[in-house]
């Protein structure tokens, strides 16, 4: 896991190590909207890097209502379990 708490400056030796480690899958998950986020800046780094990588984005693409901390991840297609999924949905797992 790299923890991505800030975009700039993205660390890019990071992520190649991180993608050499998972067999060059990569699972991208902000509590945030995806447009402009860190799913943007991991990919720029990777094709800037000339690093092909398979990558699932998971991001907030709605708006939720009330609930609790876990209840608003899981709304939101975040959650721990869904995370989880996408890795293990990706081709190569």
């Amino acid at each position: 896991m790299v923890d991505l708490y800030s975009v700039k400056p993205i660390d890019t030796r990071a992520l190649l190590d991180a993608a050499a480690a998972t067999g060059d899958r990569i699972v991208v998950t902000e509590d945030h909207y995806p447009a402009g986020g860190l799913g943007s800046a991991v990919l720029d780094a990777f094709n800037d890097a000339g690093h092909p990588v398979r990558l699932r984005h998971l991001a907030v693409r709605g708006l939720s209502g009330s609930g609790t901390p876990a209840e608003l991840m899981e709304a939101a297609g975040i959650s721990a379990g869904q995370i989880a999924q996408a890795a293990r949905e990706l081709p190569g797992a």
